[in-house]
């Protein structure tokens, strides 16, 4: 081919090519112009948007969102929408302009600020973008007087000096190690604030009352310390569990050989006062976190008058049956002398937790408040049970088939415990039966289960405690010891029943502490594996979960979880107080690969909602020894030998909080 022939060949396919229609993913709207009117708004008024755009070519399927978000001083728009408005189904001609306008109503929660109309144009499934309008020129936004900004912070757990908490009192290198400078650095340089430190109590402190370690110390301050360098805050946690382990027996707080009140104070006192005595320590202190997740602590029984037999089982089991009849049975058998309904189910495997026991019905027999608005009921747990731990509780079906529970009770296999219940006044009138439940934790499936229930009585009961009131009473301790000391720092009190977000308000009913500084955050702990009440370990995959979440009437397990952990935040806004979520997570890639992007997903829409309430958090974890591949569930962070950000970082960092 001639040179003038080539020349005349490439221009007829240039122009061929040019009268080919454009391919979706070359397509990109001309933006036309947008205005916004008015430019400075208040609570109810409504602030009106409008945006011209054109289609080079038809094209149909098309979606559109208007999406208003704040942004800074420096012109850096949010990720996080306050108000979207999305249209689908759009079509254009060839060469077609349309203009579209949307109002938004400001409401009354809103705070003051900065905010932008930021538009997208897509194909229906959003893979392929025709137009993307982020602007902080003035005729794309508006500024809001409204209610004044919350502050929080936002960051992650690290479990280095907490690390391996039952092995006492371990040894640095090989049972738990510290944080590095660098590591710390780079969470900064990630965005996060705040990084909520675990330490355990013994190492600290091997003798309550006794002075402090001074290894384990040093590493703490050396700690606090790199992280003033690094800028971030130190939420410093004392991870035991309300418990102190000594002659390798865990002890519970208000138990038998456990550290007292005093004591308890005590070790804040000093463990304060080492810290003030380094500047630089003492000012990346964010908080003191005076213990994580109390649990299972013991029953203060008081006085029990006046009881009334209401099952004594000497002359058979009384109407009693299986909780489940379909696999538990009850038989009356004579144990320590006295008659006792005995209740068995066979080994179940595969279940992590289950939930046993026996009742009796109204029909046979209708429990009575005028025999006394307490029950007593005396159980026993053979050591051949299998489970790693065991709780008891009473529970009252009242007259709209409402279940009401008493509290869960820790058995110690092999010995005799006393469970108590007093129902609320209006669940008596007319109710629907009595159960006694024993909850197994730990089951492997190795044997059958076996419980006794000697007796249940109704009585008078005075002076008792109930384990949550134990606990407050403990922390109060705490925050007296540490204000009369002159420490002004913020504390945070975690609730009753590892601080559980779901369950506070039935444990905690008011707020409780007394702070001459009013500087108190209650702290609350959830996770989003709701189906086996796994508390973080994830267990069961996501579509498991998402089923749990949609039998509630959920549509997705982010918005389950929302509604569990706002027991807590209208709690919080109840009582005129402060909150803080101090443990949640999700998933990784690592260990849950295909389920990655759904819990991801979760993980938007739950932190998104403490957004709006202005709710700090601290997510779990990260460690210096957390490592690929081998991870916890929940790590979002590899901090050596290399730092690598897993799959929940984008989310995580696209919420940063606002310190």
């Amino acid at each position: 081919m001639t040179q003038k022939a080539r020349s005349g060949f490439l221009l007829s396919v240039a122009l061929l090519l040019l009268a080919l229609p454009l391919s979706a993913s070359a397509l990109t709207f001309v933006n036309r112009g947008a205005s916004t009117a008015p430019r400075t708004v208040s609570a109810g008024q409504t602030v009106q948007f409008t945006l011209a755009m054109q289609s080079p070519e038809a094209v149909s399927g098309v979606t559109v969102s208007f999406q208003v978000r704040r942004y800074s001083a420096d012109g850096i728009i949010s990720p996080s929408a306050v108000y979207t408005k999305t249209v689908t189904g759009q079509a254009f001609a060839a060469g077609e302009s349309r203009q579209y306008t949307w109002g938004y109503v400001i409401p009354a929660t809103l705070v003051t600020g900065d905010y932008a109309w930021v538009t997208r144009a897509t194909n229906a499934s959003g893979t392929v973008v025709y137009l993307d309008v982020a602007k902080t020129v003035s005729n794309y936004t508006f500024h809001v007087d409204g209610v004044p900004e919350k502050r929080f912070v936002r960051g992650i757990n690290i479990m280095d000096l907490g690390n391996a908490g039952g092995v006492l009192p371990g040894t640095y290198g090989t049972t738990y190690p510290k944080t590095s400078l660098e590591s710390l650095q780079q969470l900064k340089a990630r965005g996060h604030t705040v990084v909520r430190v675990p330490f355990i109590w013994e190492r600290l402190q091997p003798v309550p009352g006794g002075a402090l370690n001074t290894a384990y110390l040093g590493y703490l301050m050396e700690t606090l310390e790199h992280a003033k360098t690094a800028g971030l805050g130190v939420i410093v946690d004392m991870h035991n569990y309300a418990r102190f382990t000594s002659g390798g027996v865990q002890r519970p707080f208000g138990g038998a050989g456990a550290p007292t009140e005093a004591q308890y104070a005590d070790a804040w006192r000093r463990i304060s006062a080492a810290i003030r005595a380094s500047p630089a320590a003492y000012s990346a202190v964010y908080a003191y976190d005076l213990m994580n997740e109390p649990h299972d602590l013991p029953y203060v029984e008081g006085t029990f008058s006046n009881p009334v037999a209401f099952a004594s089982f000497e002359a058979g089991v009384e109407g009693w049956v299986g909780r489940d009849t379909t696999n538990t049975t009850v038989s009356r058998v004579v144990r320590n002398n006295q008659g006792s309904l005995k209740v068995t189910t066979p080994a179940i495997a595969n279940a992590s937790t289950v939930v046993l026991g026996a009742r009796v019905v109204a029909t046979v027999k209708r429990a009575a408040s005028s025999d006394g608005p307490t029950f007593q009921a005396k159980v026993f747990v053979p050591t051949t049970t299998p489970g790693s731990a065991v709780r008891a509780r009473m529970v009252m079906i009242d007259s709209a088939y409402k279940t009401r529970y008493g509290e869960p009770f820790a058995v110690t296999q092999g010995v005799d415990t006393r469970v108590y219940f007093k129902p609320p006044a209006d669940a008596w009138t007319n109710n629907q039966g009595v159960s006694v439940e024993f909850i197994v934790d730990g089951n492997d499936g190795s044997a059958p289960f076996v419980f006794y229930v000697d007796h249940v009585a109704q009585g008078t009961q005075s002076g008792e405690a109930w384990p949550a009131r134990v606990w407050e009473k403990y922390s109060q301790a705490a925050v007296s010891a540490l204000r009369d000391a002159g420490d002004g720092k913020l504390l945070m009190v975690e609730g009753y029943s590892y601080s559980s977000a779901e369950r506070w308000p039935e444990n905690h009913p008011q707020k409780w502490v007394s702070d001459p500084m009013n500087n108190i955050m209650y702290h609350a702990h959830i996770y989003f594996d709701d189906a086996y009440n796994g508390g973080g370990k994830y267990d069961a995959s996501h579509a498991v979960e998402l089923t749990h979440a949609k039998s509630l009437g959920y549509a997705t397990v982010g918005q389950l979880s929302i509604a569990r952990v706002k027991k807590f935040t209208d709690w919080v806004a109840a009582q005129g107080t402060q909150g803080f979520i101090g443990e949640y997570g999700w998933p990784n890639s690592a260990t849950q690969p295909g389920d990655a992007a759904a819990w991801n997903a979760d993980g938007e829409e739950f932190l998104r909602f403490l957004d709006t309430v202005g709710m700090g958090a601290t997510m779990w974890v990260t460690g210096t020894w957390e490592r690929l591949p081998d991870l916890n569930v929940n790590a979002a962070y590899q901090l050596t030998p290399t730092f690598v950000p897993l799959s929940q970082a984008p989310v995580l960092e696209a919420h940063p909080g606002n310190p």
